[in-house]
């Protein structure tokens, strides 16, 4: 029962811009190019920092439910 090689690739490709979009908003935060206060940064981070991890539990669960070949 291998993973079906377009089901992986769909869900790797998720899980990628997933990282980069927290890399990117650690990079923001980091050298503020925002003008946010306090309070900003921790909502700015806090919502980015929880929507990539959705999208990865999100790739995840779909790589489990349609990876399997032999299922239909």
């Amino acid at each position: 029962m291998a993973m079906r090689p377009e089901v992986r690739r769909h869900a790797l490709v998720v899980i990628v811009f997933a990282l980069a979009q927290w890399l990117f908003m650690r990079y923001i935060l980091a050298n503020e190019l925002f003008n946010m206060d306090t309070n900003q940064r921790i909502l700015f981070f806090c919502i980015s920092s929880l929507a990539g991890a959705l999208l990865i539990f999100v790739a995840l669960i779909y790589m489990v439910l349609k990876g399997n070949a032999d299922q239909s």
